[in-house]
């Protein structure tokens, strides 16, 4: 975990990292049960920023906080104060570049509410050369706003308003590292922006034959989750790790041979029907809406 600030956030890491146990769990909910070995870096990275700022322990405070509260290193006030201030105004999402002065700062909108924040960060406003999108976390400190966590991932593509404006009317909530790490995970079995945009029948039409491919296996796999019930639990989801999601429902009548065996009809069935962080949306909606008013 790098960042241009002066706050020694790596200690905080280091705190975490004497609650093995904790730490072990976390890691499960974030990636699931891929072996460590198959870790990137860029992945490790993120998962240590989502583990001190967003991950809560069983006492329902996340690994800042307890620092905080604790002090283990004996910390001098004007640092717990900083790291106070972080906790305090921290935010994670997706940010386009709107300006840059090179080694100093730059111009950030956050694309899900219009925001824009002027961004001290020398290291990383030294080697971007033109707008672009990154996700990332900022903090305010001492009345300045600065990069905090993990390097981000840059993208050289900026969107239009429209885009931009549907962007914000989905209002998408609790986006953390998880949800850039999935991402930079399905970009290493295929290349961005292939999906195909969905007709409006298309949808209706693959939407009655994931129902009926659900229902033909409920016997088969012994499956007492109605597709009905599968499909308010996918509405009410609430941006979780998806492998998470389904291993969950194990206990109200899916089974694990079912997930193992028919991962593609539960991919289909996530990704073609509403979820309600997505106003209503399916994500191939969404996903159709934004790409037709680029």
């Amino acid at each position: 975990m790098q960042n241009d600030m002066k706050f020694p956030l790596r200690k905080i890491i280091d705190y975490a990292m004497t609650k093995p146990s904790v730490v072990d769990r976390a890691y499960r909910e974030f990636f699931g049960s891929m072996p460590p070995e198959k870790l990137k870096t860029e992945w490790e990275d993120l998962f240590l920023e989502w583990l001190i700022f967003d991950y809560k322990q069983s006492a329902g405070t996340s690994f800042l906080v307890e620092y905080i509260l604790k002090n283990p290193d004996k910390l001098d006030k004007k640092v717990i104060d900083q790291f106070k201030q972080i906790a305090k105004t921290e935010l994670y999402s997706q940010f386009e570049i709107q300006e840059i002065k090179k080694g100093e700062w730059f111009i950030l909108e956050d694309l899900y509410t219009g925001k824009s924040y002027k961004v001290y960060e020398k290291k990383g406003t030294s080697f971007i050369e033109s707008q672009g999108t990154i996700p990332g976390r900022i903090a305010q400190v001492d009345k300045r706003w600065y990069l905090v966590g993990a390097n981000s991932v840059y993208y050289p593509i900026t969107y239009t308003e429209r885009f931009k404006k549907n962007l914000r009317e989905i209002k998408a909530t609790n986006c953390s590292p998880k949800d850039t790490v999935e991402l930079l995970i399905a970009q290493e079995n295929r290349p961005l922006d292939t999906s195909p945009i969905l007709t409006k029948k298309q949808i209706k039409n693959k939407r009655k034959r994931l129902r009926k491919d659900y229902e033909k296996n409920m016997t088969k796999y012994g499956l007492t989750l109605t597709i009905d019930d599968l499909l308010k639990e996918i509405y009410e989801e609430d941006r979780t790790n998806v492998l998470d999601f389904w291993q969950s429902l194990i206990k109200k009548g899916l089974t694990e041979k079912f997930i193992l065996d028919k991962t593609i009809i539960l991919q289909d069935i996530w990704n073609h029907f509403p979820h309600k962080c997505l106003k209503g949306l399916s994500p191939a909606e969404a996903y159709a809406k934004m790409k037709t008013e680029e």
